[in-house]
């Protein structure tokens, strides 16, 4: 997760924006928007998690009424069919409302993204089954009810209410649509309109469900943009980064933290002005996410200073990188305006995490060393590795 204004690494995309690029603009589509609203494959962590608990939350809700309201409907049942089919009816009608019941329960325990996807797509084939059961017990298409021949559109409909990426919709569209093909196919009776004019509902209802959920991906990312994004520099700001740390540190995963300050920026303000500053802000910030893995954390910690965690990897890694950085900044030429340019030098503290301490005494590790290095005469890295 090197920049969060955009959830897409742009080295390993499967799109090519190259080509891509003059026809989205055309249309007015960005193209890493389009990326980011097709798949969730390059989605930050943070964000994925965000989502996965905005969903899990709307999942739960529905899989309680449908798992309490599905049996109600059995007195429609016996009132308007046959004993046999009716009882037929109410056992595939408890069978899915059990489903259901366990189904909300597994939402109601697990926090993992994977589950949840998977859980989503249960929560939609289960229901779309037992259309495919209960369609069974009719001898042919006049006799079915309406509520009964509704039902593969009103799922579709439910789809419609969560933030689902285009390729993670169509795929349990095409769940929904199994059940509902196997159906036309054993009721087809030479009907070609009747047919057509069902297929064509589906892709009418599925076309408005996916038009929903794009809009609420997208709404939900400029939302979380907005107030995880530092608007200067396009890096994390402190309220995710501190997120991700308390993540690695339930995980169990072993981490390095550098922090950077770039020397005596107040002076280059003072001389070139608050826009020059900010360019050389801006591109620090591009110097960094340029240096560091996908999986690596980059953040603005505050005015000059900035943070990157590195997951996996030891000090003595991270100090590697904390120089070869420093290198990268000290050589990198930054116009302050149209005759001027000037490289920037930085202070920077290095230190691993230790199991079981608390996030504030990392950062007071780590800002301590960071002040040696100001101490010592600037440009320099310092760090505790034994």
């Amino acid at each position: 997760m090197q920049r969060e204004r955009s959830f897409v690494n742009s080295s390993t995309s499967c799109f090519n924006r190259r080509h891509l690029k003059p026809f989205l603009n055309f249309i007015g589509l960005n193209p890493n928007t389009l990326i980011d609203l097709f798949s969730s494959n390059h989605h930050s962590s943070d964000f994925t998690q965000k989502r996965s608990m905005y969903i899990r939350k709307r999942l739960w809700v529905m899989c309680c009424f449908f798992a309490f309201s599905v049996p109600l409907f059995s007195i429609y049942d016996f009132y308007a069919f046959e004993y046999e089919q009716a009882t037929s009816i109410l056992i595939c009608r408890l069978v899915l409302s059990a489903s259901l019941f366990i189904m909300a329960y597994l939402i109601k325990k697990c926090c993992s993204a994977l589950l949840i996807k998977k859980l989503v797509a249960l929560s939609f084939f289960l229901p779309s089954l037992f259309y495919l059961a209960s369609m069974m017990t009719f001898d042919s298409l006049n006799e079915v009810p309406f509520i009964f021949s509704m039902l593969p559109y009103l799922v579709l409909a439910m789809v419609g209410l969560f933030p689902l990426t285009i390729r993670g919709s169509l795929i349990l569209m095409a769940f929904i649509f199994f059940p509902f093909a196997i159906v036309q196919g054993l009721f087809y009776k030479g009907d070609v309109w009747s047919l057509f004019n069902s297929t064509w509902l589906f892709i009418l209802f599925a076309g408005i469900s996916l038009w929903l959920q794009i809009a609420q991906l997208t709404m939900l990312m400029h939302l979380y943009r907005e107030s995880t994004v530092d608007p200067l520099t396009k890096l994390i700001n402190r309220r995710v980064l501190l997120r991700s740390i308390e993540h690695l540190k339930s995980e169990s995963i072993k981490f390095s933290v550098i922090m950077f300050d770039l020397d005596r920026f107040k002076r280059i303000n003072d001389t070139f002005g608050h826009i020059a500053g900010d360019k050389v802000l801006k591109e620090a910030a591009s110097v960094l996410s340029k240096s560091v893995r996908s999986t690596d954390i980059v953040s603005r910690y505050g005015g000059e200073e900035f943070l990157i965690i590195l997951p996996h990897k030891s000090n003595a890694q991270a100090l590697n990188l904390a120089h070869e950085i420093a290198t990268r900044l000290r050589e990198t030429p930054i116009a302050v305006s149209e005759a001027q340019s000037l490289c920037v030098t930085s202070s920077i503290g290095v230190t691993e995490y230790r199991y079981g301490e608390t996030t504030e005494n990392i950062f007071k590790r780590v800002d301590e060393l960071l002040y040696d290095a100001k101490e010592q005469g600037r440009d320099r890295v310092i760090s505790d590795a034994a």
